[in-house]
């Protein structure tokens, strides 16, 4: 057989022909092709101990593939077994399962032989006269077939006495829920033949001897009320639709407002192309080109990742792309499955190493050179597109004012003085706290063309009915929720009175300064920083950069001091650490309850209606936590969209986080005690339950397999696809429809609250957080078995092609016209990517130290115990900490400014 070495070192030699002609290329790539077919064939050929030829004549059994795949094991008959293990590159794996007909357990024995003697791993069924398989008791995976009633005799398992029809084997006493099972004894052919005595956490035994699930009616409850409110919404929606049109021309002026709210380029009254290239063109502040770019780097990143994987299971064994997934329904082939996934994960080990290493120093050394390219495009944008932070200046810890005051004018004279520039103008953050509403509702009946029309009452209200009045409480709720006012704007001031209300206001301490051009900027804050600020009343004002648009300002927030702040964001934390905790405790336990009835070996696994239940509660706990994190960034009340974001960001990924954690280490902790309580073996031979470390127990196939179909459901289809194919419905389709019914049925609905009805919605920067917490995802794979690395790379992949075209059209067609010009969330962003970086050392470490283990021995690397997760976490933070100091020493002095523009 060819070796990797000699492989790569020829296609090494083939490309780097760069003189050759094109011709000589396209000969050279076919030998290649031929080159990689020839090896594959040669890998797949029997290899024998003796290191001669293997002669295979007509009469060599056709063992199948596990059987066939198992290295020699302990035991006296397992030398019957000895054959040479295959080593199927990609394209002979295909061939081979091209060629397969029938599988393994399909097909039952007629060698009677079979019946007093023990064999290792049989791969067919047992004979018609003795139609059980019983595993020896002393010969790890050797089965001997067996009548009925000797099923736990003749040398077999004791407690395996339960003979099954549906598997034709004698089995463990396995009763749903079970953690203390006791079986009949052998022989025994009462139709009651096992028995639970005691039942896991969260079940209790009955009379029968079964386990029942406690708290099964509180899903029949949740279940019902959602039904129940879904029933309601359809009927409320139904009933809209159904009415008739009236309002054309309320609908008309919506769509306009609507039309009028999205982006568009200068001078025109179309919005941009669907095709335009958001990377490169500054539609809406460098913040959104940053952010496209994110995505496209973590696509570009996938996929590189993903290619390097393939290449290895392409030319080295296509064992890579099923190892950990492979199914057993019988304990004689789960035994096979188990020592072959063993002998072969560890055969195949570097691949996983190598793999590693490569994908953390492309990940991190890429993270640094995209890091310096968007510090410069930020630098670049602020300079040649100036917006309006290009011209203006922040002077904070301002005295305090009144409405009464010229405060405006005295800033700007105090700033000339300690500048000499005078000031374009000067912007207060006036504080209105606890007059919010009644300045909202003076601005909206303002701009409100229709106001006459919206003091109507409603025409025949008094004849509504039960079911007629509850679906104008829902409507009017609706249209509440719309800041669509149907009677009026609330309480109306007079002008005296609004007069009076704002002189009564006080001043934040925080002010912007806006000059003439750039260069006066610059010149200003230079001179106000050796003057030691600007002084007002006698008290020095500092004056700072500004980076945000005043568009993204709450200018409601500016009165929160820092100190109230924190206060808010502590509550925050602890309503979001109760809200995973509730969800946990309220749902995810009861379900992990039951998914540990499963033992996920010899083929008992959840089903289809399991993993369903599955995929809801993981995307319920996702779409409670968003809005758990997005009320508690909001409660916080930060002075700028970048800085809610931010911090929303932060939230929902800790969030994330904390609760995959407790969601998978609780269904491990289930899934292992399930295991060991029908006696699951690992791949030496001893039960699951006799591992004494939780390094074996981690690398054994039965916690690998558990926990990597887990993870794997977690992330496709629950959170790499569902939340994103629902957004555009939630978000798009479904407000705009029901805003067509409910302005077309009234005829009050016109001018503003027509507009706010078909209002788009506005545009976040959540998006980081979704990404990272979908690349911490995948990067947790290699912990596990190397089967779901390319298939959770390959729906990453899938999944954020498909949200980088959602978040294209839903930027340039969807939202209110935006601009992101300040680099904290980006920044971020690129903070967190420490995240999955310092997980992949982690992983490193965790695999190197594997490959350095004993092949036939769990848990016995250079580290372990101990020494082995202490490793783990020290390269983990080591990281952590080296990443932030290379952004913050290395990365951001690219962000300073190259030069100015004078743009007036």
């Amino acid at each position: 057989p060819i070796s990797p070495i000699t492989l790569s070192n020829l296609i090494a030699d083939c490309f780097t022909a760069r003189d050759t002609s094109f011709a000589t290329m396209i000969g050279q790539s076919v030998q290649l092709c031929l080159l990689a077919i020839a090896c594959d064939l040669s890998l797949s050929l029997p290899t024998c101990s003796t290191g001669e030829d293997c002669a295979v004549s007509a009469e060599q059994p056709k063992w199948s593939l596990v059987q066939s795949s198992t290295k020699t094991h302990p035991g006296p008959r397992a030398s019957e077994l000895e054959v040479g293990h295959q080593k199927p590159g990609l394209v002979g794996h295909i061939l081979g399962d091209s060629l397969a007909t029938k599988q393994p357990e399909e097909v039952q024995s007629t060698d009677t032989s079979l019946c007093s003697k023990d064999v290792f791993a049989r791969p067919e069924l047992c004979p018609a006269v003795c139609p059980y398989a019983a595993e020896m008791q002393n010969e790890f995976c050797h089965f001997r077939c067996v009548q009925r009633q000797d099923c736990g005799l003749l040398g077999t398992v004791q407690n395996a006495t339960i003979p099954d029809d549906e598997i034709k084997v004698c089995r463990h006493c396995k009763v749903e829920a079970c953690a203390k099972c006791v079986a009949a004894k052998p022989g025994d052919n009462s139709t009651k033949l096992e028995r639970c005595v005691t039942c896991m956490p969260g079940y209790t035994l009955n009379e029968e001897g079964e386990c029942d699930m406690k708290g099964i009616s509180v899903f029949i409850l949740i279940g019902v009320v959602g039904a129940v409110a879904t029933v309601g919404v359809i009927w409320w929606y139904v009933t809209i639709v159904l009415k008739p049109c009236v309002n054309d021309d309320g609908i008309k002026e919506g769509l306009q407002g609507r039309h009028r709210m999205k982006l568009f380029p200068g001078g025109s009254d179309e919005p941009y192309p669907l095709t335009t290239n958001l990377m490169a063109t500054n539609i809406a502040g460098p913040g959104t080109m940053a952010m496209f770019r994110y995505e496209a780097a973590v696509i570009l990143w996938a996929v590189v990742l993903l290619l390097v994987w393939l290449g290895f299971a392409f030319f080295v064994s296509s064992d890579l792309l099923i190892l950990g997934t492979r199914n057993a329904s019988s304990p004689q082939l789960l035994c096979a499955v188990v020592a072959w996934g063993h002998a072969r994960q560890m055969e195949l080990i570097w691949t996983k190493v190598s793999w590693l290493s490569f994908a953390y120093v492309f990940s991190f050394a890429g993270a640094i050179v995209y890091g310096i390219q968007q510090s410069k495009m930020f630098a670049r944008c602020n300079n040649e597109d100036a917006t309006m932070p290009s011209f203006a200046l922040k002077l904070t810890n301002l005295p305090i004012f009144n409405g009464s005051e010229a405060v405006e004018e005295r800033l700007k004279a105090a700033v000339k003085v300690a500048t000499g520039f005078e000031p374009l103008g000067v912007s207060v953050a006036w504080n209105y706290e606890g007059a919010e509403e009644e300045v909202k509702h003076a601005i909206e009946a303002e701009l409100d063309e229709d106001e006459e029309l919206a003091e109507q009452t409603h025409e025949g209200e008094e004849n509504l009915g039960a079911l007629g009045g509850l679906e104008k409480t829902i409507t009017d709720k609706v249209l509440h929720a719309w800041h669509v006012h149907l009677d009026g704007h609330g309480h109306h001031s007079s002008p005296e009175q609004l007069k009076k209300m704002l002189e009564g206001l006080e001043t934040t301490p925080t002010a912007f300064v806006v000059f003439r051009d750039q260069a006066s900027r610059e010149q200003a804050l230079k001179a106000a920083i050796a003057n030691g600020g600007v002084k007002v009343n006698g008290e020095a004002c500092p004056m700072e950069t500004c980076y945000y648009a005043p568009e993204g300002l709450f200018w409601q927030n500016f009165h929160v001091s820092a100190q109230a702040r924190g206060w808010k964001i502590a509550l925050s934390t602890l309503a979001l650490l109760a809200s995973c905790c509730a969800w946990t405790f309220l749902l995810y336990i009861p379900y992990a309850l039951y998914m540990s009835s499963f033992s996920f070996a010899n083929g008992d696994e959840p089903g289809e209606f399991s993993e369903s239940i599955f995929i809801v509660l993981v995307v319920g706990s996702q779409i409670g936590l968003f809005v758990v994190s997005s009320m508690g960034a909001k409660f916080a009340q930060f002075q700028s969209e970048d800085e809610t974001q931010r911090t929303y960001t932060i939230f929902y990924n800790a969030a994330l986080i904390l609760n995959l954690v407790m969601d998978i280490t609780l269904q491990t902790f289930l899934s292992y005690q399930q295991m060991v309580g029908v006696g699951a073996h690992v791949s030496d031979g001893r039960l699951l339950g006799s591992l004494s470390s939780f390094q074996e127990i981690f690398e054994s196939y039965p916690i690998q397999k558990s926990v990597g179909k887990l993870l794997y459901v977690y992330c496709w289809p629950c959170t790499f696809l569902v939340p994103f194919m629902a957004e555009p419905f939630v978000a798009w389709l479904l407000p705009y429809f029901t805003a067509q019914m409910l302005v077309g049925a009234n005829k009050k609905i016109r001018g503003e609250n027509a507009v706010k009805a078909f209002e788009l919605g506005e545009m976040e920067q959540g998006r980081y957080a979704d990404i990272i917490f979908n690349v911490i995802l995948v990067v947790c794979i290699p912990f596990i078995s190397p089967a779901y690395l390319a298939w959770t790379f390959g729906a990453l992949i899938v999944s954020h092609i498909y949200i980088y075209l959602f978040d294209q059209v839903k930027t340039l067609r969807y939202v209110v016209k935006f601009n992101f010009s300040g680099p904290d969330v980006h920044w971020l962003g690129m903070q967190l990517w420490a995240i999955p970086c310092s997980i992949l050392a982690g992983a490193l470490v965790f695999k190197a130290n594997q490959m350095s283990a004993d092949p036939h021995k769990l848990g016995s690397g250079f580290l372990q115990g101990e020494q082995l997760w202490y490793s783990i976490a020290a390269a983990f933070a080591l990281h952590f900490v080296v990443h932030q100091c290379v952004l913050e020493f290395v990365v951001k002095p690219f962000s300073s400014d190259p030069g100015l523009v004078d743009d007036k």
